[in-house]
């Protein structure tokens, strides 16, 4: 599980943990993989920390290589963003986060899918956004990145299903985790209704309900799954662009 040791990462550790599924975390900040680990012990499953930076190529190679050693569920939930417009961002800012949303979560499913379908099955979550499927202010790496990753498992779930393996792309809007406060973006707390939010713990019961039910794609929250048919009409596009003005200031 990447990204395990805060937010929709941490929600699925702890969910799948008290399910009784050993458990392997992976995420970059040492301090909060001892204590999501600490934690998660106290279910009686087996838990394994790998500390690994996925924006790297090293650190993805670290992930697979666990992976080929035999795993039932991939959750692929690493992720940051980056809030700055065009011109405003370096090469470097923009390879890491490319490498972190996109193509290493790619790169991990190309090598470890083909060792689930020789074994017989397996299941690959891959948490994307809301933002894959809607232009985004001052986000447009971010939401290229989302809306690639979405058409990539949505593809990959096509070509393997019949193979024993289930790809779910799991694409939520605002959820309550710190991943806003370290972007520099705790001001969405205030500025986002309240209805608009999500909890981790709700994301991961609607995902693990739409994997059994073999579903492609989730969009969880009722308030986005009503939103998401409109969001290629040009009126509904204008008001996410409001809100994404609004989220940007």
């Amino acid at each position: 599980m990447t990204g395990g040791s805060s937010g929709i990462g941490a929600a699925f550790a702890d969910r799948l943990a008290a399910d009784g599924y050993d458990i392997v975390v992976v995420a970059r900040d040492g301090a909060r993989l001892d204590a999501i680990v600490e934690r998660l012990g106290t279910h009686g499953v087996a838990v394994e920390a790998i500390s690994a930076d996925l924006a790297t190529e090293a650190g993805v190679d670290a992930v697979i290589e666990r992976a080929l050693e035999g795993i039932d569920l991939l959750v692929l939930n690493a992720g940051t963003t980056l809030s700055a417009a065009v011109g405003e961002t370096t090469s470097h800012d923009v390879d890491r986060l490319v490498r972190l949303l996109a193509t290493g979560v790619m790169r991990t499913c190309e090598a470890v899918v083909p060792t689930m379908i020789e074994r017989g099955g397996g299941d690959v979550i891959v948490v994307s956004s809301i933002a894959a499927f809607t232009p985004m202010r001052k986000s447009a790496i971010y939401a290229a990145s989302k809306s690639f990753i979405t058409s990539y498992a949505r593809s990959l779930d096509e070509e393997v299903r019949s193979r024993g393996v289930r790809v779910l792309a799991v694409c939520p809007g605002y959820v309550r985790t710190p991943l806003h406060e370290r972007a520099g973006l705790g001001h969405l707390v205030t500025r986002i209704p309240a209805f608009m939010w999500l909890e981790p713990a709700d994301v991961v019961e609607q995902s693990l309900r739409a994997l059994k039910k073999r579903r492609a794609v989730l969009i969880p929250g009722l308030v986005y799954r009503v939103t998401r048919p409109f969001l290629a009409l040009s009126a509904a596009q204008t008001v996410w662009r409001r809100m994404a003005r609004r989220s940007c200031r």
